[in-house]
């Protein structure tokens, strides 16, 4: 017969007993959860738990990837290893992400794309659209000053030209600033330099 002792190693998570408030508590090795732990409360909640605790489901997470081959989106092969979750790196993915398919920023408050991103990564908090607005305009300053750099080594003219647009529904006009010039390989580039926004008064023609 399986000695209950025998049973908490199998399940591998009774680390050791606490008491607490004067009772005898189990300790989960993988969360921390107190649960009962004396002799005559048996072994069936805590095999419930071993097999329902998150913590224990998404244990692999930050277990190392060893020489696994894996495609790219360009369909170029690498190999990774020592694989760590980085959630500072995931969030800038998101607002590259946002910026390159020019989605709206509510879409990280979307209750549907929180339950997709928990279930890719559980560890992943997702920024609300305010913390990503302005994840995107440290970016936007980040990528201004690598231009200037450039536009302050280049030998041609720079041009510049401005864009403004409206958008009634907000009462708000738009305007940006952008820079074109020749590279020295001889293609023509162009930069965004500036954007800033106008509150603009509709006035109805009779």
């Amino acid at each position: 017969m399986i000695t209950r002792k025998e049973i908490h190693r199998w399940f591998g998570i009774i680390s050791l007993k606490k008491t607490i408030n004067g009772e005898e508590k189990a300790i989960c090795n993988y969360c921390n959860k107190p649960m009962a732990g004396k002799r005559s409360d048996g072994t069936n909640h805590l095999h419930k738990h071993f097999l329902s605790c998150k913590r224990r489901s998404y244990k692999d997470i930050t277990q190392a990837i060893l020489l696994k081959e894996q495609k790219k989106v360009d369909e170029s092969s690498t190999y990774l290893s020592n694989y760590h979750f980085d959630p500072d790196k995931s969030r800038e993915d998101l607002s590259n992400m946002i910026i390159l398919h020019e989605y709206p920023l509510s879409m990280v408050d979307h209750l549907g794309f929180r339950i997709y991103c928990e279930g890719l990564q559980p560890l992943f908090k997702i920024p609300g659209r305010n913390t990503i607005k302005n994840d995107i305009i440290k970016i936007f300053q980040h990528e201004k000053g690598k231009i200037m750099g450039i536009l302050e080594k280049i030998g041609s003219r720079i041009a510049l030209t401005t864009h403004m647009w409206t958008v009634s529904n907000q009462k708000k006009g738009y305007m940006v600033i952008t820079c074109h010039y020749i590279d020295d390989d001889w293609n023509m580039q162009s930069r965004i330099l500036q954007y800033d926004t106008y509150v603009f008064v509709y006035c109805k023609r009779y």
